[in-house]
């Protein structure tokens, strides 16, 4: 999990504090400080108004992404509305199960607690989520709900360069830039296909021969490709690495086709795969929403190697679909790293004629396929889990076939039907929960096939 800072608020009521009490604070300080996030909160339980508006405010200057607010007894009722008036992140309603004490006593009421600060928070359009467990495992009953604030900061401070616009007639990789600024702080930054291929062409000798060993170890061999290709595919990702650092880029959206490989000489498929293996997220044919949803899956995963894909083909008797780009796949997700091959595009002026490509079959494991679209009344999101099949290389690129959770039939009218976009993005994580909260709290509208 990418750091974040994370404000704790301890509540109860002043009359209801014993050592007890006390004591579930220190436990979900203790249990909340084993996660690589930064903890703000104060020395001791919030119990009235005045101490839960200061320590909002310290909050506020500390630049927390998202509040914790745990219900150690039931509070004065009159913190909730002024940690909501000054607090602008996520909320989290943290209450524990309880039993009685000796003689009967409910000592916490902690969830009655949650319950009053949810109704609150919802008269008061704040974004909040319920959380349930007890104190001593705080960290793991919110890292779910934690991987999602990271997500929306993820996306808050990505930079996507957008390297030649979108491909020709892929009105699907068209999106409203403003719109996608002010809804997830993402900034885009366009480059010129020219300023990437004058980059590529003044990389130094030993960053030359740094880019080419990262080429030749990304596949275990090649297939037909020239030694002069391996070098252009090596100048290539030491050129985006370039761009990255000089525009303070994490993502990328290329414009891989037609003109490319007549500018430059070959296609930039296997080069983006290399960049999704180093961590910049990087989708085809200039699409931006699919790089943002790559970058989601990503942050909610805690790393990872999206996959931006076509989805093909599919069987509605076994449940299956195929997804499949045409050599861009990164190669940590290969099935065997033995099977990874460079090749010439096959596709490209009519097809093995220039390189370069790197061809193998992915690995199986619990998946998420997802992408954001855009609609002229906000966002919406496509969201179906399953489960990727050991799949042999039956096609040229990388196929990978999925037995999806839900009904194959249901998915296929979905995307038809609602018309989806045709590019996706497939991450080896079950992370649907995630990307649920995450679009409950962005007002997103999800369509869920499970």
């Amino acid at each position: 999990m990418k750091e974040i800072t994370v404000g704790y608020m301890g509540l109860s009521k002043a009359s209801w504090k014993t050592p007890k009490i006390c004591g579930l604070m220190d436990q979900a300080l203790a249990s909340l400080n084993t996660l690589p996030v930064k903890v703000v909160n104060a020395p001791e339980l919030t119990t009235t108004e005045a101490e839960a508006i200061e320590l909002s405010e310290k909050f506020v200057r500390e630049g927390v992404n998202v509040v914790i607010m745990h219900f150690a007894s039931f509070p004065v009722g009159a913190i909730i509305p002024a940690v909501a008036q000054r607090i602008k992140v996520p909320i989290i309603l943290f209450a524990n199960p309880e039993e009685p004490e000796a003689g009967g006593v409910w000592s916490q009421n902690s969830f009655c607690g949650a319950n009053m600060a949810a109704y609150v928070l919802n008269k008061m359009n704040c974004k909040y989520r319920f959380a349930w467990g007890k104190s001593e495992v705080l960290a793991e009953t919110v890292k779910s709900e934690l991987s999602v604030a990271t997500a929306i900061n993820t996306l808050a401070n990505t930079r996507i360069g957008l390297v030649g616009g979108r491909v020709p007639g892929f009105y699907t990789s068209n999106f409203d830039e403003m719109k996608l600024r002010s809804s997830f702080g993402t900034t885009v930054e366009l480059i010129d296909l020219i300023e990437l291929v004058e980059t590529a062409k003044n990389i130094s000798g030993e960053e030359l021969a740094e880019g080419v060993n990262a080429v030749r170890e990304s596949a275990s061999g090649t297939c037909a490709v020239s030694d002069k290709e391996l070098e252009q595919a090596g100048n290539l990702f030491m050129a985006f690495r370039k761009l990255a650092a000089k525009y303070d880029l994490d993502s990328f959206a290329i414009r891989c086709w037609p003109e490319f490989s007549d500018i430059y000489g070959i296609a930039p498929c296997a080069v983006i795969g290399m960049l999704n293996d180093v961590g910049i997220a990087a989708s085809c044919e200039g699409d931006i929403p699919g790089a943002l949803t790559m970058k989601l899956q990503q942050a909610l995963a805690g790393g990872g190697f999206p996959f931006f894909v076509d989805l093909i083909s599919f069987d509605y008797n076994d449940n299956t679909g195929v997804v499949w780009h045409c050599g861009a796949a990164p190669s940590k997700l290969c099935r065997r790293f033995d099977e990874t091959v460079l090749c010439k595009h096959g596709r490209v002026d009519g097809g093995d004629k220039k390189g370069v490509t790197n061809e193998f079959s992915l690995k199986p494991g619990r998946v998420t396929m997802a992408k954001i679209d855009e609609t002229t009344e906000g966002y919406r999101m496509l969201i179906a889990p399953g489960t990727a099949l050991d799949t042999d290389k039956f096609i040229r690129g990388n196929p990978l076939r999925i037995k999806f959770d839900g009904d194959m039939k249901t998915l296929i009218s979905t995307i038809m039907n609602k018309g989806f976009e045709h590019h996706y993005s497939v991450i080896h994580a079950d992370v649907k929960d995630e990307l649920l909260a995450f679009c409950e709290i962005m007002n997103i509208s999800p369509i869920v096939i499970e």
